[in-house]
Order: C-alpha cells, then structure tokens, then sequence
C-alpha cells in the first residue's frame, strides 16, 4: 500500500489448466504483479497487471553408455 492509501499491489504465483485444441489437458505454472488504484467511490480498479510463465523443466539427462 503506498503511504497516500490510493494505490496497492498484489503479487503471487498461479497455476492455469486449460484444455488444448485438440482436448488434451494443459498446465502452465507462473507469476504475476497486479497494480491497483482506489478509486472516488472507495473501490480498487487494476490500473496494471503483468504476468508470465515458469520456464519448463529441464529434460531428465540421460545415462551415458
């Protein structure tokens, strides 16, 4: 909260499942920081919101021969 008591953030980690094109079940892991403003009638409104994505797991190496 900023010290006028007009503007805040929230931020925290998300995780989306959706289903693909082709129905196959998706999940992406990520961030994000959202920006509010109070407004005259005392509600917040988001003024700015950013967000992205965890890079994806490295692949398991695999043994050498």
């Amino acid at each position: 909260m900023s010290a006028s008591g007009d503007l805040g953030y929230t931020f925290g980690s998300n995780e989306i499942s959706l289903n693909n094109a082709v129905g196959v079940r998706t999940t992406t892991k990520g961030k994000y920081v959202t920006i509010w403003r109070k407004q005259a009638d005392g509600s917040w409104k988001v003024v700015v919101e950013i967000a992205n994505g965890d890079a994806p797991p490295a692949p398991a190496a695999t043994p050498e021969p």
